[in-house]
């Protein structure tokens, strides 16, 4: 799990959500990402934020293992509104972990841009971006 260490930290989140190659909504947020239990886990937090008020419009947790009989991580995914999903993956580099989802056959990444800065991108079947979050270290 230290290999995922660049990810560790308080994020500001910015979404963009795509469709057919166009933005169709931005969200802002926050993220928190920990180790947990001496590190044997690492866990993802998350609030999206409305724009006008502030008020929290949906949450995440997540929660990273390493599966040592797989080699590989999993990777599971609860919102707020009941959604539960399961991705593995594994490192690409020292900077990049790369995920594919189960039940929605997406892929994900999780690729960190310098100490202050990561970035998350889903793309689903034909390999379209659906979802990019910028983070940045608060």
């Amino acid at each position: 799990m230290d290999a995922l260490s660049f990810m560790i930290g308080e994020w500001g989140l910015d979404y963009s959500v795509t469709q057919r190659g166009q933005t169709t909504r931005t969200i802002r947020g926050t993220g928190s990402l920990r180790y947990l239990f001496s590190a044997a886990y690492l866990t993802f937090d998350y609030r999206m934020l409305d724009k006008a008020t502030g008020n929290t419009i949906g949450e995440a947790h997540a929660i990273f293992a390493w599966d040592e009989k797989a080699g590989q991580y999993r990777y599971y995914w609860f919102e707020s509104s009941g959604n539960y999903h399961q991705a593995t993956g594994a490192l690409q580099d020292a900077h990049t972990l790369a995920l594919r989802w189960h039940e929605i056959n997406c892929t994900q990444i999780f690729r960190r841009v310098d100490s202050n800065a990561m970035y998350l991108e889903m793309r689903c079947p034909d390999q379209e971006l659906v979802l990019r979050v910028d983070f940045t270290r608060i």
